[in-house]
Protein backbone atom coordinates (compact mmCIF):
# COMPACT_ATOMS: atom_id res chain seq x y z
CA UNK A 1 0.00 0.00 0.00
CA UNK A 2 2.36 2.58 1.05
CA UNK A 3 4.68 1.53 -1.97
CA UNK A 4 2.08 2.29 -4.07
CA UNK A 5 1.38 5.40 -2.56
CA UNK A 6 5.07 5.99 -3.28
CA UNK A 7 4.73 5.59 -7.08
CA UNK A 8 1.99 7.71 -7.39
CA UNK A 9 3.70 10.70 -5.39
CA UNK A 10 6.45 9.90 -7.73
CA UNK A 11 4.60 9.86 -10.90
CA UNK A 12 2.86 13.19 -9.97
CA UNK A 13 6.24 14.59 -9.21
CA UNK A 14 7.69 13.45 -12.81
CA UNK A 15 4.30 14.98 -14.80
CA UNK A 16 4.50 18.10 -12.59
CA UNK A 17 8.21 18.88 -13.90
CA UNK A 18 7.78 17.50 -17.19
CA UNK A 19 4.18 20.08 -17.58
CA UNK A 20 6.70 22.59 -15.97
CA UNK A 21 9.30 21.97 -18.13
CA UNK A 22 6.80 22.32 -21.13
CA UNK A 23 5.45 25.55 -20.41
CA UNK A 24 8.85 27.37 -19.54
CA UNK A 25 10.35 26.34 -22.90
CA UNK A 26 6.67 27.71 -24.92
CA UNK A 27 7.16 30.80 -22.62
CA UNK A 28 10.77 31.39 -23.75
CA UNK A 29 9.87 30.79 -27.40
CA UNK A 30 6.70 33.02 -27.48
CA UNK A 31 8.45 35.49 -24.82
CA UNK A 32 10.14 37.96 -27.80
CA UNK A 33 6.81 37.98 -29.91
CA UNK A 34 5.04 38.89 -26.67
CA UNK A 35 7.29 41.56 -25.81
CA UNK A 36 7.24 43.25 -29.55
CA UNK A 37 3.21 42.85 -29.12
CA UNK A 38 3.34 44.74 -26.07
CA UNK A 39 6.09 47.21 -27.10
CA UNK A 40 3.61 47.93 -30.51
CA UNK A 41 0.28 48.87 -28.21
CA UNK A 42 2.22 51.36 -25.84
CA UNK A 43 3.82 52.53 -28.96
CA UNK A 44 0.61 52.96 -30.40
CA UNK A 45 -1.14 54.26 -27.39
CA UNK A 46 1.62 56.76 -26.86
CA UNK A 47 0.66 58.01 -30.41
CA UNK A 48 -3.11 58.03 -29.33
CA UNK A 49 -2.73 60.50 -26.34
CA UNK A 50 -0.17 62.74 -27.99
CA UNK A 51 -1.96 66.31 -28.62
CA UNK A 52 -2.15 67.03 -32.69
CA UNK A 53 0.70 68.65 -34.38
CA UNK A 54 2.89 67.17 -31.58
CA UNK A 55 5.42 63.89 -31.27
CA UNK A 56 6.58 62.25 -28.73
CA UNK A 57 9.90 59.95 -29.26
CA UNK A 58 8.80 56.47 -27.64
CA UNK A 59 12.64 55.41 -27.47
CA UNK A 60 14.23 58.72 -25.20
CA UNK A 61 11.47 59.17 -22.04
CA UNK A 62 12.01 61.81 -19.79
CA UNK A 63 11.95 59.77 -17.04
CA UNK A 64 12.30 55.69 -16.64
CA UNK A 65 13.11 53.10 -19.50
CA UNK A 66 11.75 53.11 -22.91
CA UNK A 67 8.13 51.61 -22.54
CA UNK A 68 8.54 50.88 -18.91
CA UNK A 69 5.58 50.87 -17.10
CA UNK A 70 7.04 54.09 -14.87
CA UNK A 71 8.47 55.81 -17.94
CA UNK A 72 7.09 59.79 -18.63
CA UNK A 73 7.45 61.39 -22.25
CA UNK A 74 7.58 64.93 -23.52
CA UNK A 75 5.04 65.73 -26.10
CA UNK A 76 6.67 68.73 -28.01
CA UNK A 77 5.01 70.94 -31.16
CA UNK A 78 7.64 71.38 -34.10
CA UNK A 79 9.08 74.48 -32.60
CA UNK A 80 10.35 71.76 -29.47
CA UNK A 81 8.40 73.22 -26.99
CA UNK A 82 6.56 70.92 -24.35
CA UNK A 83 3.01 70.80 -25.13
CA UNK A 84 2.09 67.52 -23.18
CA UNK A 85 3.05 64.72 -21.09
CA UNK A 86 2.66 61.50 -21.57
CA UNK A 87 2.46 58.39 -18.88
CA UNK A 88 0.94 55.28 -17.76
CA UNK A 89 -0.66 53.77 -14.88
CA UNK A 90 -2.66 50.34 -14.11
CA UNK A 91 -3.94 49.19 -11.48
CA UNK A 92 -6.00 45.74 -10.69
CA UNK A 93 -9.20 45.31 -11.62
CA UNK A 94 -12.28 42.43 -11.27
CA UNK A 95 -10.01 39.97 -13.36
CA UNK A 96 -7.05 41.22 -14.52
CA UNK A 97 -4.64 44.76 -14.35
CA UNK A 98 -5.82 47.52 -16.21
CA UNK A 99 -3.30 49.46 -17.92
CA UNK A 100 -3.62 52.99 -19.06
CA UNK A 101 -1.72 55.56 -21.38
CA UNK A 102 -2.79 58.99 -20.52
CA UNK A 103 -1.72 62.34 -22.42
CA UNK A 104 -2.10 65.25 -20.36
CA UNK A 105 -1.87 69.08 -20.77
CA UNK A 106 2.39 70.71 -19.47
CA UNK A 107 0.22 73.73 -18.18
CA UNK A 108 -2.10 72.30 -15.65
CA UNK A 109 -1.97 68.15 -16.04
CA UNK A 110 -5.24 68.09 -17.32
CA UNK A 111 -6.50 65.04 -19.14
CA UNK A 112 -6.30 65.63 -22.84
CA UNK A 113 -7.00 61.39 -23.89
CA UNK A 114 -6.99 58.04 -21.85
CA UNK A 115 -6.68 54.54 -23.49
CA UNK A 116 -6.27 51.22 -22.46
CA UNK A 117 -3.63 48.93 -23.80
CA UNK A 118 -4.00 46.35 -21.64
CA UNK A 119 -7.25 44.59 -19.74
CA UNK A 120 -8.60 41.35 -19.84
CA UNK A 121 -12.06 42.18 -17.88
CA UNK A 122 -15.51 40.54 -17.88
CA UNK A 123 -16.62 40.48 -21.47
CA UNK A 124 -19.59 43.02 -21.97
CA UNK A 125 -19.06 44.24 -18.63
CA UNK A 126 -15.28 45.74 -17.21
CA UNK A 127 -14.64 45.59 -21.29
CA UNK A 128 -16.48 48.57 -21.85
CA UNK A 129 -13.61 50.19 -20.35
CA UNK A 130 -11.76 49.52 -23.67
CA UNK A 131 -14.08 48.85 -26.25
CA UNK A 132 -14.32 51.91 -28.76
CA UNK A 133 -17.79 52.30 -30.56
CA UNK A 134 -18.57 54.17 -33.56
CA UNK A 135 -20.23 57.84 -33.88
CA UNK A 136 -22.29 56.27 -37.08
CA UNK A 137 -25.60 54.71 -37.09
CA UNK A 138 -25.86 51.33 -38.73
CA UNK A 139 -27.23 53.01 -41.50
CA UNK A 140 -24.98 55.74 -42.13
CA UNK A 141 -22.34 52.82 -41.84
CA UNK A 142 -24.34 51.27 -44.73
CA UNK A 143 -25.32 54.40 -46.73
CA UNK A 144 -23.04 56.99 -45.69
CA UNK A 145 -23.76 60.09 -43.54
CA UNK A 146 -26.65 62.00 -44.58
CA UNK A 147 -24.53 65.13 -43.25
CA UNK A 148 -22.00 66.69 -45.23
CA UNK A 149 -18.78 66.62 -43.78
CA UNK A 150 -19.54 63.82 -40.86
CA UNK A 151 -16.89 61.66 -40.42
CA UNK A 152 -16.42 58.06 -38.61
CA UNK A 153 -14.91 58.49 -35.54
CA UNK A 154 -14.20 55.90 -32.79
CA UNK A 155 -14.66 56.73 -28.86
CA UNK A 156 -15.21 55.06 -26.13
CA UNK A 157 -17.53 56.79 -23.89
CA UNK A 158 -16.18 55.90 -20.73
CA UNK A 159 -12.81 57.28 -21.26
CA UNK A 160 -14.33 60.48 -23.08
CA UNK A 161 -15.08 61.80 -19.71
CA UNK A 162 -11.35 62.22 -18.44
CA UNK A 163 -10.90 64.84 -21.11
CA UNK A 164 -10.41 68.13 -19.34
CA UNK A 165 -9.95 66.76 -15.77
CA UNK A 166 -7.37 67.16 -13.46
CA UNK A 167 -6.57 64.63 -10.46
CA UNK A 168 -9.14 66.21 -8.15
CA UNK A 169 -11.77 65.65 -10.32
CA UNK A 170 -10.82 61.87 -11.08
CA UNK A 171 -12.90 60.43 -8.35
CA UNK A 172 -16.10 62.47 -8.87
CA UNK A 173 -16.03 60.83 -12.55
CA UNK A 174 -19.10 58.27 -12.79
CA UNK A 175 -18.38 54.39 -13.24
CA UNK A 176 -19.88 52.22 -15.75
CA UNK A 177 -23.07 50.92 -14.51
CA UNK A 178 -22.54 47.39 -13.59
CA UNK A 179 -18.77 47.30 -13.60
CA UNK A 180 -18.00 49.49 -10.77
CA UNK A 181 -14.73 47.56 -10.30
CA UNK A 182 -13.26 47.70 -13.31
CA UNK A 183 -14.35 51.66 -13.43
CA UNK A 184 -12.43 52.41 -10.16
CA UNK A 185 -9.30 50.35 -11.12
CA UNK A 186 -8.96 52.79 -14.89
CA UNK A 187 -9.69 55.92 -12.40
CA UNK A 188 -6.90 54.66 -10.50
CA UNK A 189 -4.45 54.02 -13.20
CA UNK A 190 -5.50 57.20 -14.67
CA UNK A 191 -4.59 59.12 -11.36
CA UNK A 192 -1.27 57.44 -11.04
CA UNK A 193 -0.31 58.16 -14.55
CA UNK A 194 -1.02 62.08 -13.89
CA UNK A 195 0.95 61.10 -10.94
CA UNK A 196 3.97 60.34 -12.29
CA UNK A 197 3.94 63.03 -15.30
CA UNK A 198 3.95 65.83 -11.98
CA UNK A 199 6.88 64.09 -10.75
CA UNK A 200 8.93 63.83 -13.80
CA UNK A 201 8.22 67.12 -15.08
CA UNK A 202 9.27 68.68 -11.53
CA UNK A 203 12.37 66.84 -11.76
CA UNK A 204 13.05 67.66 -15.51
CA UNK A 205 12.88 71.29 -14.66
CA UNK A 206 15.21 71.33 -12.12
Amino acid sequence: MIRNILRFVIILGVVGVVSGGGVAALYACFKAKIDERERLEKKQGIAAVCPEGASVDPDHPLVGNPYAPDAVYAARDPSGKVVAYVASGASGGYSSVIQVIVGLRADDFAVLRAVVVAQAETPGLGTQVAETKSNYTLWEKLFGPAETGKTERQFNPFLERFQGKKAEGIPDIQGITAATISSSAAKKAIEQAIGRAVQAAGAHHE
